[in-house]
């Protein structure tokens, strides 16, 4: 008897020592829940690529252009830069502990801590440490919202696909097969342009995941700030336009043909496409007092809380960049020289 309960107590010990390290191993790789409004980027960065995020400390994530698009942050004045891996990224978000980039290619160096030559979406650690896929399939763009990641995906058997993926990497769902590209999201709505029919304007609610129409008007890009939904005018040569959601109007704010904009808290900065004159062009957001930055073509406008980040079109490899106020531009000589001091 003593021996049968000896054996009942070994085998309880193992049980109770099993479990603990399961519930241990289960706590050790669960993902952190994000605070209520976590929006992993902005919009204005997304429709330009996404290659700069900044976090909540002030750090900025960036895919350097010097060095094939690879993985770096550095502080927003610039300082401190440092690579955190040899894979092409885009579509930066950050949100917690978290990085979430989509991964388009690989050089052909090993890496810092991921698998090369797959692309993707994924999920790192800020340190670029420990990526997990969240999924294989091609992307244009992602987003992330609170706990979830809204993707407009290109699968291998064609078409588009609107995903939904958590965080942790369990969930994967097909919200819907229509082209709609998230970007630009207010107190959990995404707003988007159709881009099957009229390119009205539309909000999808990610608490019900159910869409409904805002106003029956031709928009591109749009960027809901404040009580304003910025946008580029489809019937009236894509000029510069704001839809004021309390009074239900419109501002046109250029009449500039615009190819891209992006937007901050107090400026709207965007390309003019001209013949004569083409340039980076900075309005403030009521579209007065209109500068030219810099004249030329310009692409990829990115911004951070202290520059506006833009290239050439044409050059993928040089960058440029202008502090908010300012109209002297500059190389990104920051990213340049992080390149040749680690190599």
């Amino acid at each position: 008897m003593k021996q049968k309960l000896k054996v009942i107590l070994i085998l309880a010990g193992v049980i109770v020592v099993f479990t603990g390290l399961l519930a241990l191993n289960l706590f050790a790789n669960r993902i952190p829940q994000n605070p209520t409004g976590t929006v992993g980027n902005t919009a204005g960065n997304l429709y330009n690529g996404g290659y700069f995020c900044e976090d909540s400390d002030g750090r900025v994530f960036f895919s350097n252009s010097y060095d094939n698009g690879t993985l770096y942050v550095m502080n927003v004045d610039e300082s401190e830069v440092e690579k955190l891996s040899s894979n092409t990224v885009k579509s930066i978000n950050t949100g917690g502990d978290y990085l979430y980039y989509y991964m388009s290619d690989s050089s052909a160096s090993t890496g810092l801590g991921f698998v090369r030559r797959i692309i993707g979406v994924y999920r790192s650690d800020k340190d670029g440490k420990d990526a997990k896929t969240l999924s294989r399939n091609p992307a244009a763009t992602l987003l992330l919202v609170d706990n979830y990641l809204y993707v407009q995906s290109i699968p291998d058997n064609g078409g588009i696909h609107f995903l939904k993926l958590s965080i942790d990497g369990e969930e994967e769902t097909v919200l819907s097969t229509d082209k709609i590209y998230p970007a630009s999201v207010y107190n959990g709505r995404i707003y988007y342009n159709d881009n099957a029919n009229s390119h009205f304007l539309y909000q999808w609610d990610t608490n019900t995941d159910a869409t409904a129409l805002v106003v029956k008007y031709n928009m591109w890009n749009p960027i809901r700030q404040g009580d304003y939904i910025y946008f580029m005018d489809i019937l009236e040569n894509y000029r510069l336009c704001r839809y004021n959601l309390n009074e239900d109007i419109i501002e046109v704010l250029t009449t500039n043909r615009v190819d891209s904009y992006n937007i901050t808290d107090q400026y709207i900065y965007y390309q003019k496409s001209s013949e004569t004159q083409p340039g980076l062009m900075r309005i403030n957001l009521d579209g007065s007092e209109e500068v030219m930055i810099a004249e030329g073509v310009y692409n990829n406008i990115n911004t951070t809380s202290y520059y506006v980040y833009f290239q050439e079109f044409g050059n993928t490899v040089t960058t440029y960049r202008v502090a908010h106020g300012n109209t002297e531009v500059s190389e990104f000589f920051a990213a340049s020289n992080a390149v040749t001091i680690s190599e």
